[in-house]
């Protein structure tokens, strides 16, 4: 369970964007640890047990949950992972990314962490903050380019 939670913090520390979708973490979990039997139910669950280190968000929460996709079950929904500590800690993982895609980042990151996880209305949101952080991230990198 430590290197679950090892690898996805050290994935979302590396990776350019400032939260992940639990399926596309899962991924890169998989990848980094090898283990291709972890389901997205259990690495969620493992991430839920360390708030400390990890806040789990998730704009579809509600009844209208089940709207989504046409799913009857509310699975298939995606939550937003985002590690939990300063965004400076994250060493050689901002080197290379041009200054202001890391204050973008760290900004939406802090946003995610201050917010009211409870309040269907702040994490939507934000959500759409995350959404538009990833496309300004992709038209940064054209730029840059």
């Amino acid at each position: 369970m430590d290197a679950l939670v090892r690898s996805a913090e050290n994935v979302l520390r590396r990776h350019a964007a400032p939260a992940l979708r639990l399926s596309e973490l899962l991924g890169h979990v998989r990848s980094e640890t090898g283990l291709r039997t972890l389901d997205a139910g259990r690495l969620r669950g493992v991430l839920e047990t360390r708030p400390d280190r990890f806040r789990l968000l998730d704009p579809w929460r509600g009844p209208w949950r089940f709207v989504r996709r046409g799913s009857t079950t509310g699975r298939g929904v995606d939550p937003w992972v985002v590690v939990v500590g300063d965004p400076g800690d994250e060493g050689g993982a901002r080197e290379g990314r041009p200054r202001p895609d890391r204050r973008l980042s760290a900004s939406v990151r802090w946003l995610a962490l201050t917010l009211d996880a409870t309040s269907g209305r702040t994490v939507s949101r934000w959500h759409g903050i995350a959404v538009a952080s990833d496309a300004a991230r992709t038209a940064l990198a054209r730029k840059a380019a």
